[in-house]
């Protein structure tokens, strides 16, 4: 249609296959549902609630206790459906019809939006370890003086970690906004959390899909300098988080102990998930700071449509300079026992 931005019509959008299964290991959710004497209490306070008023336009309640748990300012907590919706934003209050700077492979959510935006979007490959090509990148931020930066720290879906000393070199280096997505800082115990108050053009993304098993729920939040956020929710609609999910949310952060306990077991299926498909001579498989495992094999197709089969659901992520690549999610223990059944079999 003619009416529709070149922008918009030229690009493929953003999908992701749900073919029928019984074990579903591509989304990096978490394997666990939210305890139920929380999800009781959630559905109390719930009905508490006035249904028929308005919750407040931007979640105070619940940016406040989000502040206490992150010791941070309230005002410099901003809270969406889902951090998905703050990438969005942040591109809207910064970046149209500029310059946004990041790595390749990552989220594939940064370039798709970046595009949507007419900004000019600059990819920088990372090294044949994944690790971050530090000289390359500062030469990029120099040469093209992006309106912003977004790196996915753990990364995805490589799930390996950047040094401390290499994003603190992009934050010296950057007159723009530098995005670091914790996604899966749970799992990796490294945050870039003390340096906010250093530098005022730092924003950290966090979810609650992953660690705190509320994938369904959907709850992001940022962390950033008070003057940023309060430039990021101009152009976030009021009144898009009810009073359903502001329940819950408060909910789980009051008595966020389960969290810690199903990060541990999470911990310690990857690593002996990442130990057992190691032993399987046709894989590379990649070590893992998140809760997913990265791997590749020249028969990755048939290993795809093999699980699927038999009604296991991974994650194909081959792209171009990522060629035979498959990402799980990590599951229960009997889910994993199941995948790698399968995985032996058909790699046999």
């Amino acid at each position: 249609m003619s009416t529709i931005r070149k922008e918009v019509s030229r690009l493929k959008g953003y999908s992701l296959t749900q073919d029928p299964h019984r074990i579903k290991l591509n989304q990096n959710e978490s394997p666990f549902d939210l305890p139920a004497p929380l999800k009781q209490k959630a559905m109390a306070r719930l009905s508490e609630l006035s249904w028929n008023r308005y919750p407040t336009p931007f979640c105070d309640a619940l940016r406040k206790k989000i502040a206490e748990k992150e010791g941070w300012s309230a005002e410099g907590v901003v809270v969406t459906g889902g951090s998905n919706i703050l990438i969005q934003a942040i591109m809207i209050a910064a970046a149209i019809q500029g310059k946004i700077l990041t790595v390749t492979p990552s989220f594939s959510l940064y370039g798709l939006e970046g595009q949507i935006f007419g900004n000019k979007v600059i990819e920088v490959p990372l090294k044949k370890d994944f690790s971050f090509p530090r000289d390359l990148f500062l030469k990029s931020l120099k040469k093209e003086g992006p309106q912003i930066v977004f790196l996915a720290n753990p990364n995805a879906p490589t799930g390996n970690l950047f040094s401390e000393e290499d994003l603190v070199s992009v934050l010296k280096a950057s007159q723009g906004l530098v995005v670091v997505d914790e996604a899966y800082y749970p799992f990796s115990g490294f945050t870039l959390r003390p340096y906010l108050k250093q530098f005022p053009n730092l924003i950290l993304l966090r979810t609650f899909s992953k660690a705190f098993s509320m994938g369904g729920v959907r709850l992001g939040y940022m962390l950033s300098h008070p003057a940023v956020a309060s430039e990021i929710l101009k152009v976030i609609l009021p009144f898009t988080i009810g009073i359903l999910t502001q329940a819950i949310a408060e909910v789980v952060l009051e008595e966020d102990s389960f969290v810690r306990s199903l990060v541990k077991e999470i911990l310690e299926e990857r690593e002996r998930l990442y130990k057992n498909l190691g032993q399987i001579k046709s894989l590379k498989v990649f070590p893992s700071q998140t809760n997913f495992i990265l791997f590749q094999s020249p028969r990755s197709r048939e290993i795809f449509h093999g699980l699927g089969k038999e009604g296991i659901l991974i994650r194909d992520v081959s792209a171009k300079n990522l060629p035979h690549a498959l990402r799980v999610s990590i599951g229960t223990r009997d889910e994993n026992l199941r995948f790698l059944q399968v995985m032996q079999r058909l790699l046999a």
